[in-house]
Parts: structure tokens; C-alpha cells; sequence
């Protein structure tokens, strides 16, 4: 299979010698102009001299000039030949690399697909595990809210948002509160995630690097994509746009909240609404 980026420098390498065929076609047809206008000059001569050594002289230019015109109208139809046939490998080169694309582009949405249907088996395994473990299912808690976050934002912002959201009667999964001394993490945050009705994600620079985090985040875009309706509520904490998008360009199309500008209550505020 052909890369794009193969492809990508082909295309570039035909544009370039494709215009440089052009250049030279557009050089022979100033060249027969050029001989035309001197044949012209020199048949005007010829038409006002009565000297014969004039005539000749004029006569063997405007000979010299037709064979110019001649050399130049055959390396035009050559290049003109040249001109066509890099075309057409051009064509050829932008329909593989639209073709190549297309298939990069469907390896992504199979991919993407494949881990849609991983999360949905993985949750339906925690469903079925925490079934057996509970005796009945339907005594298993709901959560409002599960809070992705970085551990390094606990005391700057997290643990008071999450504070806040108790202390307005929104149930939230909190690593903090919900995982026990000896669980599995992985196990303890599938659940989380399972049974909560939104993802809060407080993105921050120490988010971006931590592990778990992302494996958070990946786990609240599959059941959003399962879903299809919203579920993930990103609040900005002491991040720029820039970071995000080079972070998740599916992130930073969402409408976030953002600690530099609203407050913990009105977060919860938000919150609420959503809720209700």
C-alpha cells in the first residue's frame, strides 16, 4: 500500500516539473514571436530597398527566422506532449491519494467503532459482576455525576467542587470517597462510569499526562458515542485552548466551563440545570 506521505511528495514533485514544462513552452512561444516580428521587419525592409545586397542580406535573415519558428513550434508540440503526459501521472497521483485517504479515513471510524463496541462489552462485564456481587441489580447506586480529574487538582479545585455538588444534593462518584482500600481501581472506575449520568472533566495540564485519566476520558467518549447524547460537562482548569485541542480536537469543539471565569457555585449551578 502507497502512503499518503509518498503520494503527498509525488504530487508536489509533478507540480514542480510541470510548471517548469510550462516555462519552457512559454519561452518557445515568445521565441516564434519574436522570429515573426523580425521576419516582419524584414520584409518591410525588402518592400522600401531597391539595393540588391540589401535584399539578400534580408532575404537570408528572414530564412534564418522561419527555421527559428520551425524549431520553436516542433519543441512546443514536444513540450506540449511532456505537458500531457505529466498530467495525466498528476491526475493519477491525486485520485490514489484521495483513494489512500479515504481508507486512512475508514481504518479511523472502524477503529473508532471497535472501541464502541470494547466499552459496551467491558460494561456490560462490570454490569454482570457487580450483579452477582450485589444479589440484585436494582440496588446497585446511581450516580449524577462521575468527576474525571487529575490527582495534583484536588486541593486547588477538585475536592471543593465535589464538596459543593454533595452539599446541593447532586450524587457524584468521587475516586476519593468511591474507591476502597484494596479494590481495583480499573474495576471501581468502569463502575463509576457505568452508572453516572454525566462525565465532569476537569482538564488541566496535569490531566493531559496522568494515565488514568485518559483511560477516564476514553471510557465517558465510548458511552457518549454508545449513547449518542451528551454526557461529558469539561471544565478548564489553568489550561489554554491551545493545549486542548492539541490534546483532543473532539474536547475542544465542546462548550466548557472554566475556573478562570466561573465560580464553584455557579458550576453547580450548571449542574443542577442539567439535572433537572
Amino acid at each position: 500500500m502507497v502512503s499518503t506521505n509518498f503520494l503527498d511528495g509525488k504530487i508536489k514533485r509533478l507540480q514542480r516539473e510541470i510548471n517548469q514544462l510550462e516555462n519552457k513552452r512559454s519561452k518557445a512561444v515568445d521565441d516564434e514571436a519574436s522570429a515573426i516580428k523580425k521576419i516582419n521587419r524584414a520584409n518591410d525592409t525588402i518592400s522600401r530597398s531597391k539595393q540588391s545586397s540589401t535584399i539578400k542580406t534580408k532575404e537570408r535573415e528572414i530564412q534564418r527566422e522561419n527555421n527559428k519558428i520551425q524549431n520553436a513550434k516542433k519543441k512546443q508540440a514536444d513540450l506540449l506532449t511532456k505537458i500531457s503526459k505529466k498530467n495525466t501521472e498528476y491526475n493519477k497521483a491525486m485520485t490514489d491519494l484521495n483513494n489512500e485517504r479515504q481508507k486512512e479515513q475508514n481504518k479511523i471510524f472502524k477503529e473508532q467503532e471497535k472501541k464502541i463496541n470494547d466499552y459496551k462489552i467491558q460494561q456490560n462485564l462490570a454490569r454482570d459482576e457487580l450483579a452477582v456481587q450485589k444479589m440484585d441489580e436494582d440496588q446497585l447506586k446511581e450516580y449524577d455525576v462521575f468527576i474525571s480529574h487529575s490527582a495534583n487538582d484536588k486541593d486547588s479545585f477538585v475536592n471543593d467542587l465535589a464538596e459543593a455538588l454533595k452539599d446541593a444534593n447532586v450524587s457524584v462518584w468521587y475516586d476519593s470517597d468511591s474507591i476502597g482500600w484494596g479494590k481495583s481501581i480499573r474495576q471501581e472506575i468502569d463502575n463509576g462510569l457505568a452508572y453516572s449520568k454525566y462525565g465532569i472533566v476537569v482538564i488541566s495540564p496535569s490531566f493531559i499526562e496522568k494515565y488514568w485519566t485518559n483511560y477516564e476520558l476514553d471510557g465517558i467518549l465510548s458511552k457518549e458515542g454508545a449513547t449518542k447524547s451528551q454526557i461529558i460537562l469539561p471544565i478548564w482548569h489553568n489550561v489554554t485552548a491551545d493545549q486542548v485541542q492539541k490534546y483532543s480536537l473532539s474536547l475542544s469543539n465542546k462548550l466548557a466551563l472554566n475556573t478562570g471565569i466561573n465560580t464553584i457555585d455557579e458550576i453547580v449551578e450548571n449542574v443542577k440545570k442539567l439535572l433537572n
